[in-house]
């Protein structure tokens, strides 16, 4: 089961990966942009919300942060501010997944800048977001 679970959370970063790397560099980027050096740093976490709220969650932390939406694929969001891009991405436990109740959701954080530390702030600053995040209703 842990074997699983782990493996779901490396695709689903990958595939995060894949999409910042398809959505970051534009077509005429020069040799020295596509060969700098990037930093990204990656954290899991789960939270006991209603599904249906996890992408409304999601880019609520991005725009408090100053993160513009720049793609919504299904089940993540991807935010930039020019110089880092963070990718939310969420799913449900499939153990525990009703539509319409709150169940456990397993959201990944990754964030990628040429610098270290911004992309480790920007990570951080999100992830915080959306765990201090809270119902004032039911779904």
């Amino acid at each position: 089961m842990m074997d699983i679970l782990r493996k779901s959370r490396l695709g689903l970063m990958l595939a995060a990966i894949v999409v910042v790397f398809s959505v970051t560099i534009p077509a005429t980027a020069t040799a020295t942009t596509i060969n700098a050096p990037l930093s990204w740093h990656s954290g899991f976490f789960v939270k006991n919300i209603c599904y249906e709220d996890a992408r409304s969650f999601s880019q609520g932390a991005l725009k408090r942060h100053g993160y513009r939406t720049v793609y919504n694929p299904p089940n993540a969001v991807l935010g930039s501010n020019g110089t880092t891009i963070v990718e939310v991405s969420y799913a449900p436990a499939q153990t525990s997944y009703r539509p319409g109740t709150i169940a456990k959701v397993h959201f990944t954080v990754t964030a990628v800048s040429n610098t270290s530390s911004l992309a480790e702030i920007a990570r951080n600053r999100v992830r915080e977001s959306i765990v201090r995040q809270g119902y004032f209703d039911y779904c």
